[in-house]
């Protein structure tokens, strides 16, 4: 796969475990644990986009207002966020815990601040918010439909978040096998008394991936990186 076809996350140790990028477009699911870090791979997704790709980005919240979310992010990370947003390359995009008859509304408004902005990089934050009690064959018809408007008409790259209670095996709904290009998970796990964090990459679709655990380390001033875990 050529370099101008992936797309590149700038995240530390992340992108030489994927070839080098994303394959563009595709749909990544970003599962895992409370507090494991999704959310922030995820915004610096969307800012390493917007300041060395110049690709604009959506991060869609249905848990946290922009304010709190921009306060903690900048207090724990000193995460740069007035910046883009002034300039219209990062839009916030707040949403409050939906019925499932406001679903598919939900999805065609972000749908169309994707197409008016010309975004390049989205992010859902989190699926479990968005579809709540919506069946599962809904939710998976709902996703095909608006994904293929922002997917294959527009060009980007999805990455949603996927809450997994620790203690659970399963993953999500059942629809990221049929529905995702990728699925990479987070855990937390506790080794000599300490709690701790790693990532894995259970599939990415047009990509020789590592199929290794790797250390998911969070930094202030710096944010997230990866290091492989030793054998």
């Amino acid at each position: 796969m050529s370099s101008s076809s992936l797309v590149k996350t700038w995240i530390k140790g992340f992108d030489q475990l994927i070839g080098g990028g994303f394959p563009r477009p595709s749909f990544i699911i970003l599962a895992g644990h409370p507090g494991t870090g999704k959310s922030t791979f995820a915004i610096q997704f969307l800012l390493n986009g917007a300041t060395m790709g110049g690709e604009k980005g959506v991060y869609a919240s249905f848990l946290e207002r922009e304010e709190t979310f921009v306060r903690n992010m900048s207090k724990s990370y000193g995460f740069d966020f007035k910046k883009p947003i002034d300039e219209g390359t990062l839009h916030f995009l707040e949403f409050t815990p939906l019925a499932s008859t406001a679903v598919s509304d939900t999805l065609n408004q972000i749908v169309k601040t994707i197409i008016e902005s010309g975004a390049k990089r989205l992010v859902i934050d989190s699926l479990n918010a968005l579809f709540g009690e919506t069946a599962p064959a809904e939710q998976r018809r709902l996703l095909e439909i608006v994904l293929n408007r922002i997917i294959k008409d527009q060009g980007c790259t999805v990455i949603a978040i996927l809450e997994q209670s620790i203690g659970k095996t399963e993953i999500g709904f059942g629809i990221e096998e049929f529905v995702a290009d990728g699925l990479i998970v987070f855990e937390s796990y506790v080794e000599t008394l300490e709690a701790k964090r790693r990532a894995i990459i259970r599939k990415l679709r047009g990509t020789l991936h590592s199929a290794r655990y790797q250390n998911i380390l969070l930094k202030p001033g710096e944010g997230i990186s990866f290091l492989q875990l030793a054998e």
